[in-house]
């Protein structure tokens, strides 16, 4: 009897001590307050998280964090990489959770992959095993687009939103597509991403693109601490210059651009391309411990989660990131909030 008292008050004291039971909301009780610090009346706040790669447990936390504070929040968005690593993983997680028609999608590279065996010993399997633009959409967009409020075409993996008290354009695109594989259905993105970008001129509405990858040729935003110190492998990504040079047109004709934000990595990262130094990349680490490079993870603390506010201010013309859940990397450097003008690319504040 005694040894079964014993073992029942340690795995309470082992319960307490892990805190089994805690939500990502209970884990981040300071959130609330440093929300209502960084808004102000007409700025757009969006849900950031990325890199699922299948961790349904940890989605439901998100899911669950989205809808406890959701008050603070315009959207949600995840950007890429719902399966571990190909179709042949769960994606089944995804509409079974609840709070899930809340999260807006823009894909990752393994979301295109088909068959994922022996993709690590050669890039070409990206070419050989990769679904059609349309294959992903059925799978990844047609089952929950309809509840996003966004504009979309059906059968394209790319859509926008328009916010008209923010001021604000929020644009998805494919990160997928590969000119030698897709070459109509890339054209097709390019033409329609600059479509958007002088609608949102004309409506004078500052532009954020979710997109999964960083850019590309980039590095460290000067001075910025949401930073890991190894730049990140963009050799993927130089069909995307393109996305970039239309953004360039846009800002150069009067447009208003905040940022892209992605993931990928499974790092932090706030880049710019030398080639575009006006345009910032933020690249958040994976949503799942299991797969986070550079930040302190242990279930049943705060770091257990790592998802960013991301907020838009059109009218300062600055975009502040506000990090729930881990807030320390793996050398010891703090990343809690920072805001940047995204008119100078200067980091003005961070902590």
């Amino acid at each position: 009897m005694k040894k079964l008292l014993f073992a029942i008050a340690l795995f309470a004291a082992s319960a307490c001590a892990f805190g089994a039971d805690k939500t990502m909301a209970e884990l981040n009780p300071e959130f609330e307050g440093r929300m209502k610090a960084a808004l102000t009346e007409n700025s757009l706040a969006l849900f950031h998280f990325t890199d699922v790669h299948s961790d349904k447990v940890e989605f439901a936390r998100y899911c669950e964090f989205y809808k406890t504070y959701e008050r603070y929040f315009d959207d949600a968005v995840c950007t890429g990489d719902l399966v571990e690593e190909s179709w042949v993983n769960d994606f089944d997680y995804w509409g079974g959770t609840p709070g899930h028609e809340k999260i807006l999608i823009a894909l990752g590279n393994h979301d295109a992959l088909l068959d994922h065996e022996n993709w690590k010993a050669s890039y070409n399997v990206w070419d050989v095993n990769l679904a059609t633009m349309g294959e992903t959409y059925n799978k990844f967009f047609a089952p929950f687009i309809k509840d996003w409020g966004v504009i979309y075409e059906q059968g394209k993996t790319y859509w926008y939103k328009d916010y008209p008290k923010n001021k604000v354009r929020l644009i998805a695109l494919d990160c997928m597509l590969r000119p030698r594989r897709n070459a109509e259905d890339e054209a097709a993105q390019l033409r329609w991403f600059k479509e958007c970008l002088m609608g949102a001129r004309a409506k004078n509405y500052t532009v954020v693109v979710a997109f999964h990858f960083p850019l590309w040729k980039s590095e460290a935003l000067d001075g910025c601490i949401f930073n890991w110190k190894n730049k990140p492998d963009s050799a993927w990504y130089e069909c995307f210059d393109a996305y970039q040079e239309a953004v360039d047109k846009f800002k150069k004709k009067g447009g208003s651009f905040a940022c892209w934000f992605g993931g990928h990595t499974h790092w932090d990262y706030t880049n710019v391309n030398p080639e575009y130094p006006d345009q910032i990349s933020l690249c958040i680490t994976a949503l799942t411990r299991f797969k986070c490079g550079c930040m302190r993870r242990t279930n049943g603390t705060k770091s257990q989660d790592i998802a960013n506010a991301l907020i838009i201010d059109h009218d300062s013309h600055t975009f502040k990131v506000v990090r729930i859940g881990c807030d320390i990397d793996t050398e010891g450097v703090v990343r809690r909030t920072m805001t940047v003008d995204y008119k100078t690319s200067k980091v003005l504040e961070q902590e």
